[in-house]
């Protein structure tokens, strides 16, 4: 794990390799609500070998210095900065969730270096059921659980939802609650359609937070983007069918680095 001093905050994250080109492409990896580096496991492991990539915990989250945000803005402005003081010229954003809101976020207003976004169980609108904002806010144990067995499909593999339910229970719920809050708030529908980077969106079969049609309408929105949709997985697609995500997603860099 690695530190970064960024507006007098210290942010955790893991890059791999560890000494690489920054100006390379660089895939910076942006976690959901409640989640860490560690959602990105698989792929830091898996995608080393081709690429520059970075899993950021985001404030609050992981390693990195609270106190987290509640606004999907606030969130993206950490991340700019973030990709900004560690000099990367060449990015890709892809995001899981809340992940993927703060990229659509950034790219409504692209920097010089951002040159594509992933999007993953993503939506232009990320509503939450007030029934797990209202557990989380009277720290219900019981929305914890379920609103972590909600994010992996049914036939998840047992350490996969293991490690998901523990993340839950073990997060400080103050910040989940704020990042449920800050997706709940999301809402670009109405211009999601000015993305114009190349876009990459893929989705659990079985995703019941962000079901497969708003994958769809993202891809009908964005001009020229591409979808896949994973059978046998839910929400946290990329931890439950690894192989499968990662190479969709390696492909689509390949024809960005060339």
């Amino acid at each position: 794990m690695s530190e970064v001093t960024i507006r007098g905050r210290k942010l955790a994250y893991d890059a791999q390799p560890e000494r690489f080109d920054k100006s390379a492409l660089t895939t910076t990896f942006v976690h959901g609500s409640g989640g860490d580096r560690e959602e990105w496991r698989s792929q830091l492991d898996s995608l080393s070998d081709r690429f520059n990539v970075i899993a950021l915990e985001l404030p609050g989250h992981g390693a990195s210095e609270p106190p987290g945000e509640t606004t999907v803005a606030a969130y993206a402005d950490w991340v700019v900065d973030f990709v900004e003081g560690l000099g990367l010229s060449k990015v890709v954003v892809v995001g899981c969730s809340l992940g993927s809101a703060i990229a659509q976020w950034i790219a409504l207003s692209p920097k010089p270096w951002l040159v594509g976004i992933g999007l993953v169980g993503a939506g232009a609108r990320l509503k939450v059921h007030p029934g797990f904002l209202e557990g989380m806010l009277h720290f219900n144990p019981d929305t914890l659980m379920s609103f972590a067995d909600f994010a992996v499909s049914r036939e998840a593999e047992p350490s996969v939802r293991s490690a998901v339910r523990d993340r839950f229970l073990k997060g400080p719920v103050e910040l989940i609650h704020g990042d449920l809050v800050a997706c709940n708030e999301f809402d670009i529908i109405d211009r999601v359609g000015r993305i114009s980077l190349p876009t990459c969106i893929v989705v659990g079969e079985d995703d019941r937070l962000t079901p497969v049609k708003y994958s769809r309408f993202l891809q009908s929105a964005i001009s020229g983007s591409e979808l896949t949709v994973i059978p046998g997985a839910g929400h946290l697609v990329m931890m439950e069918k690894p192989k499968e995500f990662n190479r969709f997603l390696g492909d689509f860099l390949e024809k960005l680095a060339s």
